[in-house]
């Protein structure tokens, strides 16, 4: 259960062996219009403060992994915190369940960094990544806390991430794996479950929205 090189190799194979050619094409495809609105409707709806935004997801995946609502601290230190529908504990998800939230600064085909959650069979640890020929890099690890048993908190420091000229937000999805009870494959939930969500970068503005969505000026 040791948190070292090797386990996390082995947590950065299963998660991208499980995901397969599906990255760079489904994981990161855009809303259309009329999607995009829509989604950008239920997250003004589902903000519960303008510190941080809801984005729920409906019960439509097997294994204890299937996520039910993903929210996103945006002030101050940003934070990503994945609920489930289940809860589990930390011993439970050793070797058969991730989180990953992938993040897009560049605007291009697949995500240029991700955030792989696992676990180590006595705590939860994260680490940021960015993709690379060959090779994944890993930059940093990050905080992961637990604050009740049907989750997990991931902080992100965006301030690391190498953004493109001008960009001024970046996209993000969360993945869930899951390869335990109920799975005979692994189960992956992913929310939203198309496109990806655009968060304006720290101090640019305080309204997240959808990709592709022109009605973000509709926000509180």
């Amino acid at each position: 259960m040791a948190d070292d090189g090797v386990a996390w190799a082995r947590a950065t194979r299963m998660t991208f062996r499980s995901l397969g050619r599906s990255l760079g094409r489904s994981p990161v495809r855009f809303l259309g219009p009329i999607a995009a609105t829509a989604l950008t409707i239920a997250l003004i709806a589902a903000a519960a403060s303008a510190h941080h935004s809801d984005l729920a997801d409906p019960n439509d995946t097997r294994g204890a992994l299937d996520v039910r609502m993903v929210k996103l601290q945006h002030v101050g230190e940003t934070a990503f915190t994945v609920l489930t529908f289940s809860r589990w504990t930390v011993r439970s998800m050793w070797d058969i369940g991730n989180v990953v939230v992938f993040l897009d600064t560049k605007h291009g085909e697949a995500p240029e960094y991700y955030v792989l959650v696992r676990s180590t069979g006595t705590a939860m640890r994260g680490a940021l990544y960015r993709r690379a020929a060959g090779a994944d890099r890993r930059i940093a690890h990050v905080g992961v806390t637990r604050k009740s048993g049907d989750g997990v908190s991931v902080r992100v420091p965006v301030y690391l991430l190498d953004f493109g000229a001008k960009r001024t937000s970046y996209r993000w999805y969360v993945t869930t794996l899951f390869a335990g009870p109920h799975c005979r494959a692994t189960c992956i939930d992913r929310i939203p479950g198309d496109g990806s969500v655009e968060q304006w970068r720290p101090g640019m503005s305080p309204t997240p929205s959808p990709t592709g969505s022109v009605s973000a000026s509709l926000a509180p």
